[in-house]
Protein backbone atom coordinates (compact mmCIF):
# COMPACT_ATOMS: atom_id res chain seq x y z
CA UNK A 1 0.00 0.00 0.00
CA UNK A 2 1.30 3.49 -0.73
CA UNK A 3 2.50 5.82 1.97
CA UNK A 4 0.45 8.90 2.80
CA UNK A 5 1.79 12.43 2.72
CA UNK A 6 1.07 14.28 5.93
CA UNK A 7 1.61 18.05 6.23
CA UNK A 8 3.31 19.12 9.42
CA UNK A 9 4.26 22.58 10.69
CA UNK A 10 7.17 23.26 8.35
CA UNK A 11 7.45 20.35 5.96
CA UNK A 12 5.82 17.30 4.48
CA UNK A 13 6.80 13.84 5.55
CA UNK A 14 5.99 10.41 4.28
CA UNK A 15 4.00 8.41 6.79
CA UNK A 16 4.18 4.65 6.54
CA UNK A 17 0.86 3.05 5.60
CA UNK A 18 0.51 1.56 9.08
CA UNK A 19 0.43 5.05 10.60
CA UNK A 20 -2.59 6.10 8.57
CA UNK A 21 -4.44 2.87 7.91
CA UNK A 22 -4.43 1.62 11.49
CA UNK A 23 -6.74 4.48 12.46
CA UNK A 24 -10.10 3.44 11.06
CA UNK A 25 -12.40 4.78 13.73
CA UNK A 26 -12.74 5.65 17.41
CA UNK A 27 -9.97 8.22 17.17
CA UNK A 28 -9.06 10.53 19.99
CA UNK A 29 -8.47 13.92 18.32
CA UNK A 30 -4.81 14.38 17.45
CA UNK A 31 -2.84 16.14 20.18
CA UNK A 32 -0.43 18.76 18.79
CA UNK A 33 1.59 21.11 20.97
CA UNK A 34 4.69 23.21 20.35
CA UNK A 35 7.14 25.14 22.47
CA UNK A 36 10.28 27.14 21.81
CA UNK A 37 13.19 25.76 23.83
CA UNK A 38 16.37 27.78 24.32
CA UNK A 39 18.67 25.01 23.14
CA UNK A 40 19.97 23.86 19.75
CA UNK A 41 17.95 21.24 17.85
CA UNK A 42 20.88 18.79 18.01
CA UNK A 43 20.88 18.82 21.83
CA UNK A 44 17.12 18.36 22.13
CA UNK A 45 17.06 15.62 19.49
CA UNK A 46 19.94 13.77 21.21
CA UNK A 47 18.09 13.85 24.53
CA UNK A 48 14.72 12.76 23.15
CA UNK A 49 16.20 9.88 21.14
CA UNK A 50 17.50 8.42 24.40
CA UNK A 51 13.97 7.25 25.07
CA UNK A 52 15.11 5.06 27.95
CA UNK A 53 15.46 8.43 29.78
CA UNK A 54 11.83 9.45 29.12
CA UNK A 55 10.96 8.81 32.77
CA UNK A 56 12.94 12.00 33.50
CA UNK A 57 10.51 14.24 31.61
CA UNK A 58 7.28 12.46 30.57
CA UNK A 59 4.47 12.96 33.11
CA UNK A 60 2.83 9.74 34.37
CA UNK A 61 5.61 7.57 32.91
CA UNK A 62 6.78 4.98 35.41
CA UNK A 63 9.23 3.01 33.28
CA UNK A 64 11.05 3.40 29.97
CA UNK A 65 13.55 1.00 28.50
CA UNK A 66 15.40 0.51 25.23
CA UNK A 67 14.64 -2.88 23.68
CA UNK A 68 16.93 -2.46 20.65
CA UNK A 69 20.65 -2.03 21.38
CA UNK A 70 22.74 0.71 19.78
CA UNK A 71 21.90 4.18 18.54
CA UNK A 72 18.30 5.17 17.88
CA UNK A 73 17.47 4.44 14.23
CA UNK A 74 14.53 3.29 12.13
CA UNK A 75 13.40 0.02 13.70
CA UNK A 76 14.58 0.85 17.24
CA UNK A 77 12.03 -0.22 19.85
CA UNK A 78 11.33 1.12 23.32
CA UNK A 79 8.98 -0.09 26.05
CA UNK A 80 7.04 2.39 28.18
CA UNK A 81 4.79 1.83 31.20
CA UNK A 82 2.50 4.71 32.20
CA UNK A 83 -0.32 5.05 34.66
CA UNK A 84 -3.32 7.08 33.52
CA UNK A 85 -6.13 7.54 36.05
CA UNK A 86 -4.65 4.64 38.01
CA UNK A 87 -4.73 2.30 35.00
CA UNK A 88 -1.35 0.87 33.92
CA UNK A 89 -0.66 1.22 30.19
CA UNK A 90 2.20 -0.87 28.77
CA UNK A 91 3.29 -0.09 25.20
CA UNK A 92 6.15 -0.79 22.84
CA UNK A 93 6.97 1.88 20.28
CA UNK A 94 9.03 1.52 17.13
CA UNK A 95 10.85 4.34 15.34
CA UNK A 96 9.48 4.47 11.77
CA UNK A 97 11.06 7.70 10.53
CA UNK A 98 14.19 9.54 11.53
CA UNK A 99 15.82 12.67 10.15
CA UNK A 100 18.72 13.45 12.50
CA UNK A 101 18.24 16.64 14.49
CA UNK A 102 14.96 17.43 12.66
CA UNK A 103 12.29 14.71 12.96
CA UNK A 104 11.48 11.38 14.61
CA UNK A 105 8.22 9.41 14.26
CA UNK A 106 7.04 6.26 15.97
CA UNK A 107 4.20 3.76 15.88
CA UNK A 108 2.94 1.67 18.75
CA UNK A 109 3.49 -2.03 18.12
CA UNK A 110 1.91 -3.21 21.39
CA UNK A 111 -0.70 -1.64 23.61
CA UNK A 112 -3.34 0.82 22.40
CA UNK A 113 -3.02 1.71 18.70
CA UNK A 114 -1.10 4.96 18.51
CA UNK A 115 1.52 6.94 16.61
CA UNK A 116 3.35 10.18 17.16
CA UNK A 117 6.20 12.40 16.11
CA UNK A 118 8.61 15.09 17.24
CA UNK A 119 9.69 17.92 14.93
CA UNK A 120 12.69 20.16 15.71
CA UNK A 121 12.75 23.48 13.83
CA UNK A 122 15.74 25.75 14.58
CA UNK A 123 14.83 29.40 15.08
CA UNK A 124 16.94 32.53 14.94
CA UNK A 125 20.65 31.73 14.95
CA UNK A 126 19.98 28.11 15.98
CA UNK A 127 20.20 28.78 19.71
CA UNK A 128 16.44 28.22 19.96
CA UNK A 129 14.32 25.38 18.61
CA UNK A 130 10.58 25.09 18.05
CA UNK A 131 9.72 21.58 19.23
CA UNK A 132 6.38 20.15 18.07
CA UNK A 133 4.92 16.97 19.54
CA UNK A 134 2.07 15.13 17.81
CA UNK A 135 0.20 12.10 19.15
CA UNK A 136 -2.76 10.13 17.83
CA UNK A 137 -4.60 7.26 19.54
CA UNK A 138 -7.30 4.87 18.40
CA UNK A 139 -9.59 3.46 21.03
CA UNK A 140 -10.80 -0.11 21.11
CA UNK A 141 -14.30 -0.54 19.68
CA UNK A 142 -17.24 -0.79 22.04
CA UNK A 143 -16.37 0.66 25.42
CA UNK A 144 -13.29 2.65 24.26
CA UNK A 145 -15.12 5.92 23.51
CA UNK A 146 -17.13 5.68 26.74
CA UNK A 147 -13.99 5.09 28.82
CA UNK A 148 -12.25 7.98 27.02
CA UNK A 149 -15.08 10.34 28.01
CA UNK A 150 -15.10 9.07 31.59
CA UNK A 151 -11.33 9.61 31.88
CA UNK A 152 -11.43 12.90 29.96
CA UNK A 153 -8.71 11.29 27.84
CA UNK A 154 -8.34 14.06 25.26
CA UNK A 155 -7.68 16.62 27.98
CA UNK A 156 -5.30 14.28 29.84
CA UNK A 157 -3.28 13.64 26.67
CA UNK A 158 -3.09 17.36 25.92
CA UNK A 159 -1.98 18.05 29.49
CA UNK A 160 0.67 15.32 29.26
CA UNK A 161 1.96 16.72 25.95
CA UNK A 162 2.26 20.21 27.43
CA UNK A 163 3.97 18.72 30.49
CA UNK A 164 6.52 16.96 28.27
CA UNK A 165 7.41 20.22 26.56
CA UNK A 166 7.60 22.16 29.83
CA UNK A 167 9.85 19.50 31.38
CA UNK A 168 12.12 19.47 28.32
CA UNK A 169 12.43 23.24 28.58
CA UNK A 170 13.23 23.02 32.30
CA UNK A 171 15.88 20.31 31.80
CA UNK A 172 17.53 21.50 28.58
CA UNK A 173 17.61 25.28 28.95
Amino acid sequence: MPAAIIKSEAHYCIAPPSTVESFQGNLVPEVVNSAVINAPAASIFAYITQAERNVEWVPDLQRSERLTPGETRIGTRFRFVSKIAGIPIDVTDEVVQLVPERFIAFNGVTGPTHSGSWTFQPEGEGAQTRVTYRMQFELPPGVGPLVARMLNLESRLDEQSRGCLANLRRILE
